[in-house]
C-alpha cells in the first residue's frame, strides 16, 4: 500500500517521536552521530545534538538508513517495530555499528513493554532453597506469580542470599561469624541495587523490593530467628523490622540517595496454610 505522506512528512513524524521519548534518557547522551535517511528516491540527514535529533545539512554520515516510504508509515502506525525492520527483517538497510543499531532501537521503541519490574525474593521463583518442609507449591509460588504477570510487570528474580552465603541445605549455619554473614549479604544486596539503578536510569519504573516475611534474611515488615542466624542471640518469635538482606539492602539504596524506593513483603505460605488471597489482593493494589 502507496504511504498516503510525504517522505518529508514521514520523517518529520519520526524525528519527533525520537525527541519526544521519555524512557531511554541514555540513548542518545555523549551520542555524536549524523545519519543518512534514504527513502525512496529522497535523502535526508539528521544529526545528534544535546540529545536530540535536528535536521542538517549534507555532512559525513556514520550511519545510513534505508527504506521505503511504506516501510516508515508501518512504524508509524505501530504495525512494524523499528528495529526489527532495521535488523531482523531487512525492511531498513542499515549501514553502521551494531552499538548504533541497538541505540537506535531504543530510540524509536514502541513495542509491547511497559518499562515496569519488580524485584522479587528467590524462593517465590523457586521454592528449592527454602527450609525443609516450607514448601507448599511444587516449583515456584504459582499464585503470586500469576498475580505479578496479570499486573503486567517484569519480574526480576532477586538471588537467594542463604544458598549462595551458606550453601542450599545451609550447611554453614552457625559457622559464620556475624561480620562475614553480613559481608556477604551485603556484597549480593549491592549487586542488586546496581540493577535497580540500571533500570532507574533507562526510564522504568521500579514499583517493588518485594520480600518474603518473615524470613530472617528476606523478610521486611517482620522477621524470625534474624538473631539466631546471626550467632548473637538464640530468639526465635518474630520480631517487627528488616531481615538481614533487606536490611542491608535498604542502607545500601538509602546511600545512593534511592530513599523511595519501595520495600514490602508478601508472607510466606506454608503447607496447608489459608489466607493467600487476601496477600495478593495487597499486591494487586500496590501494582495496579
Amino acid at each position: 500500500m502507496k504511504s498516503k505522506r510525504s517522505v518529508t512528512d514521514l520523517l518529520e513524524a519520526l524525528r519527533k517521536r525520537g525527541n519526544e521519548r521519555s524512557h531511554s534518557p541514555l540513548a542518545t547522551r555523549k551520542w555524536q552521530r549524523v545519519i543518512r535517511w534514504r527513502v525512496g528516491e529522497e535523502e535526508e540527514f539528521w544529526k545528534v545534538v544535546e540529545g536530540s535529533f535536528v535536521p542538517s545539512e549534507t555532512l559525513t554520515p556514520q550511519i545510513t538508513l534505508s527504506c521505503t516510504p511504506e516501510v516508515l508509515e508501518k512504524i508509524l502506525n505501530g504495525d512494524l517495530e523499528f528495529f526489527v525492520a532495521l535488523w531482523a527483517t531487512g525492511e531498513i538497510a542499515f549501514e553502521g555499528s551494531f552499538a548504533d543499531a541497538f541505540r537506535l532501537g531504543y530510540v524509536f521503541l514502541s513495542d509491547r513493554r511497559q518499562r515496569r519490574v519488580v524485584f522479587l525474593a528467590h524462593c517465590f521463583l523457586n521454592c528449592n532453597p527454602r527450609f525443609p518442609g516450607g514448601c507448599a507449591y511444587e516449583g515456584a509460588t504459582v499464585p503470586l506469580i500469576q498475580t505479578l504477570l496479570e499486573c503486567g510487570v517484569g519480574i526480576v528474580q532477586m538471588p537467594c542470599p542463604e544458598f549462595l552465603c551458606l550453601g542450599l541445605e545451609k550447611h554453614l549455619y552457625g559457622e559464620l561469624e556475624e561480620f562475614e554473614l553480613r559481608r556477604c549479604f551485603r556484597n549480593l544486596a549491592a549487586g542488586v541495587i546496581d540493577q535497580v539503578e540500571e533500570y532507574l536510569k533507562n526510564g522504568h519504573q521500579v514499583l517493588g523490593i518485594i520480600g518474603m516475611n518473615p524470613s530472617p534474611s528476606c523478610g521486611v515488615e517482620v522477621t524470625k530467628g534474624k538473631g539466631t542466624m546471626l550467632g548473637i542471640d538464640a530468639d526465635t518469635s518474630e520480631k517487627e523490622g528488616p531481615g538481614v538482606f533487606m536490611e542491608e539492602m535498604q542502607m545500601i539504596a538509602e546511600a545512593r540517595g534511592l530513599t523511595t524506593l519501595p520495600f514490602f513483603g508478601v508472607r510466606r505460605v506454608l503447607p496447608g496454610e489459608s489466607g493467600m488471597e487476601s496477600r495478593l489482593e495487597t499486591v494487586r493494589q500496590r501494582l495496579m
